[in-house]
């Protein structure tokens, strides 16, 4: 059996070539985004997840859980976090572009 080994790199390019995985991947990003930037700043000033979890007033594994994108975690926790890490916190609402259900319900109003 060969066993071939593929860059991670271009794994992820040949997935991200089917529509709907791109679309999920998408979708996804700004929460993976924001984890990195807390794992990257939580590295950046040498902390530990315990060291964090105790300036931000929770346990470890509820640190370990948001940065391995398993946690369900609050505005709230989100702010102290971003406080204990000397960080600016910016959350953002925009308008997804325009699709076909979208002008339905909005012809559909009128």
């Amino acid at each position: 059996m060969l066993n071939k080994s593929v860059k991670y790199k271009d794994f992820k390019a040949q997935l991200l070539k089917d529509p709907k995985v791109r679309q999920e991947y998408e979708a996804l990003e700004p929460e993976f985004r924001l984890v990195r930037d807390v794992l990257l700043r939580r590295l950046e000033l040498n902390l530990s997840q315990s060291q964090l979890a105790k300036l931000v007033g929770t346990k470890q594994p509820a640190i370990s859980r948001l940065e391995k994108g398993d946690g369900n975690v609050t505005i709230g926790t989100l702010r102290r976090i971003a406080d204990a890490l000397d960080a600016d916190l910016d959350i953002s609402l925009k308008a997804r572009p325009q699709t076909e259900v979208a002008s339905a319900q909005s012809s559909h109003r009128r």
